[in-house]
């Protein structure tokens, strides 16, 4: 839907603008491993260290995090914008105003231009705010009120045709649409040429239902033939104006990839191994998709036709396929989780400049594990961080632990499908700092803060 600029409201001040010290895990902080992707065995048990930063920001449901070319950190806790200036060490409250809690958040970071995004969603519209002063002052403005929950934005250079004004790069909004929660048929996509003051849809539906596998019997999410819930994981644009739509589809890992800014679409299944997209529940109804299935997946490509694709499997664990041609094919899929883990949820992929992936999740240690059906009443989650150097060799090293200590989880109980024991929302994230540290945005659920937003960091070195 499109929206003239005398909508805009040019927001001077910033909510609050409270500095919370923030604590560092470092005495007996948890260490990475390194293992080869895919093995049941470590390479060296003695990695960097894994530092945990605690913000003092409660109820942080869904965080984002984004860093900036300065190293400026930002992040989200449901309606409000933290940033640090220091290496995670204090932290700043720089909501802009006008934002309060909603149905879904989400931050985004423009890499090549450091402007920071807000959304929030509000019924099928979404207020849409953004700074170019780190939070000192934003501009809003109503986004894309075609579509619906689970929105995710991303920005890259135009691409032909589509030439931008006031801004250099293409803003995407990818949500469900079609209808709404565990009701959506589709995932579509609204871009805007002049850095989020006007929102037009895109074209087609990046993926709309039936379901690729037919209407036969188990073709469908939550036991519905050919109907599969709308969601969608964080999307991506590339550094050369492809946009790419990652989700779970219908029980398997998909990815729509559209080279001339989601007017038309390409689509293409990543691997055979599964998604857990049919769980019923979302909203106490048996829904297409529940609303709380596990749709999430991550993608990263770097322009040269390397398309990176994250997601877990049927057998809940975190996988990583590559493709070398742009995503019209992929290789096969590679466990990236250290042989200890025995259950993940939560996929986070984020790429540099160098190409380094970073890589974020909630890992469990002592969970059940197959066939899922023993107690959780002594399961413990924490987040994990992963770093891979070298996503390209045909076995890749992944450095990769734990944020806490196995005596301070972030979360007791289940952990997924869906959402992670109600505390942790629909995912949690993960950004490549300018150093190559990783950086992960997690909530704990369990600690004095009631679900704080918790910030770990996997040193490069």
């Amino acid at each position: 839907m499109t929206r003239s600029r005398g909508a805009i409201a040019a927001i001077a001040a910033v909510a609050a603008a409270a500095t919370v010290p923030s604590i560092a895990s470092t005495s007996g902080a948890p260490h990475a491993v390194s293992f080869v992707a895919g093995s049941h065995s470590l390479k060296s048990a003695a990695g960097p260290r894994i530092d945990l930063f605690r913000t003092g920001f409660a109820n942080a449901g869904e965080p984002n995090i984004g860093i900036a070319r300065d190293a400026t950190i930002y992040s989200d806790v449901q309606a409000k914008v933290v940033r640090s200036t220091n290496g995670g060490r204090t932290w700043t409250d720089i909501t802009p105003a006008g934002h309060v809690t909603s149905l879904d958040p989400f931050l985004y970071v423009d890499k090549a231009t450091s402007r920071v995004y807000k959304a929030d969603l509000a019924g099928t519209c979404q207020l849409l705010s953004w700074s170019d002063n780190r939070g000192t002052s934003w501009t809003s403005a109503p986004a894309a009120c075609n579509q619906s929950d689970h929105e995710s934005l991303s920005a890259g250079p135009p691409v032909s045709g589509l030439p931008t004004v006031g801004y250099p790069n293409i803003l995407y909004n990818c949500s469900q649409t079609a209808g709404y929660n565990g009701y959506s048929f589709a995932s579509g996509c609204n871009r805007s040429l002049d850095g989020g003051v006007t929102w037009h849809p895109t074209g087609t539906y990046a993926f709309s239902d039936p379901s690729p596998y037919g209407v036969a019997a188990g073709s469908g999410d939550s036991g519905i033939p050919g109907i599969c819930n709308g969601d969608v994981g964080p999307i991506f644009a590339g550094p050369d104006g492809t946009l790419y739509v990652p989700r779970g589809w219908c029980g398997q890992p998909w990815l729509a990839i559209s080279h001339d800014g989601g007017t038309t679409w390409s689509r293409v299944q990543v691997a055979r191994n599964g998604m857990n997209t049919s769980v019923s529940g979302g909203f106490g109804l048996v829904a297409p998709g529940s609303g709380q299935s596990d749709h999430e997946a991550a993608v990263m490509a770097d322009g040269h036709g390397h398309v990176f694709f994250l997601w877990m499997a049927l057998d809940r664990l975190p996988y990583l396929a590559v493709s070398r041609d742009g995503g019209r094919t992929f290789g096969a899929p590679l466990r990236v989780s250290p042989p200890s883990v025995r259950e993940a949820w939560g996929p986070a992929l984020d790429l540099d400049s160098k190409g380094r992936l970073g890589i974020a999740y909630m890992g469990s240690t002592n969970s059940p594990g197959k066939p899922w059906t023993g107690s959780y009443a002594l399961s413990t989650f924490t987040g994990y961080l992963g770093l891979v150097t070298h996503p390209l060799d045909a076995r890749p090293v992944v450095v990769s632990g734990p944020v806490t200590l196995p005596a301070t989880p972030l979360v007791r109980g289940t952990c997924g499908p869906g959402r992670c024991n109600d505390g942790v929302l629909d995912f949690i994230d993960v950004a490549v700092g300018p150093a190559g540290d990783v950086w992960g945005a997690f909530v704990d659920t369990i600690g004095q803060v009631a679900d704080e937003l918790v910030i770990g960091r996997l040193r490069a070195s």
